[in-house]
């Protein structure tokens, strides 16, 4: 399952270019809030990868990747100055193998925000934000109707029904309805063509999150798939780290390991230091569905 080693390396040898682009988005970019942000293009390299892994040896994550990120770097930084040593480890380490953890552990930091934005906590935030789209849009159509711009018999309808999901299915109703008539209300309305896409986004996403009243929980292929990705991504990021950065660690410090290449988990670990650069750390945006 893991890389076979390849043939010895002398010391000396020039980094490859896969190398410097380890070394590059290991520098692990942050945003706005200072969180780590991951990267979309090492999640879907090494998912590649991890599907191979069998199912039954799938590990959930039950962690938090920024951590795992953290550990993986400390550990990455203790040994990167005693690679020459390691040289003599025999199969299966691998010392390129070794090295990519760190981007690897970026692409499961992008992987596990993608389930953490099918989280309730993010559902939450989503209805807040349909409700301020649904008054814009609606209080605008409600104007435009009184107006003759807009057909009375569509917006009376948006108007009728109440609760969460009614409310989530009136963004992609008035969405579709600023778009079908969009030449007639040219000129006649401070909405935006933003707001509107918004409001279809918003609106989609939530009626894939909601479930009616009664029914039974179900949970949206999309989160499945987002969960197994990450699960797949933490498992051979799991099995990587045993096979390649703890048996470094061990071979180089033997039962004093923890204090230089601290456990996945470990919350103890010293800062890591951060090479200077730049991160790849691209997100993928949601695409906006039309209404039909």
């Amino acid at each position: 399952m893991m890389p076979k080693a390849p043939a010895k390396k002398t010391p000396g040898k020039q980094k490859t270019s896969a190398d410097r682009k380890t070394a590059r988005e290991g520098a692990a970019p942050r945003g706005a809030s200072g969180e780590i942000q991951g990267s979309a293009e090492a999640a879907a390299d090494f998912l590649q990868e991890a599907q191979s892994i069998p199912a039954r040896e799938i590990r959930p994550l039950r962690a938090d990747a920024a951590l795992v990120h953290h550990n993986i770097s400390v550990g990455l930084d203790a040994v990167s100055a005693r690679e020459a040593e390691l040289l003599t480890l025999p199969a299966p380490f691998d010392l390129d193998a070794m090295r990519s953890l760190r981007r690897l552990a970026l692409g499961l930091v992008y992987a596990a925000a993608q389930v953490d934005r099918s989280s309730p906590g993010t559902a939450k935030k989503l209805l807040k934000r349909a409700h301020e789209l649904r008054d814009v849009l609606l209080s605008a159509a409600v104007a435009l109707m009184k107006a003759g711009v807009l057909p009375a018999q569509r917006v009376k309808k948006i108007m009728a029904g109440s609760g969460a999901r009614d409310m989530v299915q009136d963004c992609v109703d008035l969405a579709q309805l600023f778009r079908d008539h969009a030449a007639d209300l040219r000129g006649k309305t401070a909405v935006t063509r933003a707001q509107i896409d918004e409001a279809s986004t918003v609106g989609d996403q939530l009626l894939a999150l909601l479930r009616p009243k009664g029914a039974k929980a179900k949970t949206p292929a999309a989160v499945k798939d987002a969960v197994e990705a990450r699960d797949r991504l933490w498992t051979l990021l799991s099995l990587r780290h045993e096979e390649q950065l703890r048996r470094a660690g061990m071979w180089l410090w033997v039962d004093k390991v923890d204090e230089h290449v601290p456990p996945l988990l470990s919350r103890a670990a010293r800062k890591a230091k951060r090479p200077s650069g730049g991160g790849a750390g691209e997100g993928v945006g949601d695409s906006i569905r039309d209404g039909g």
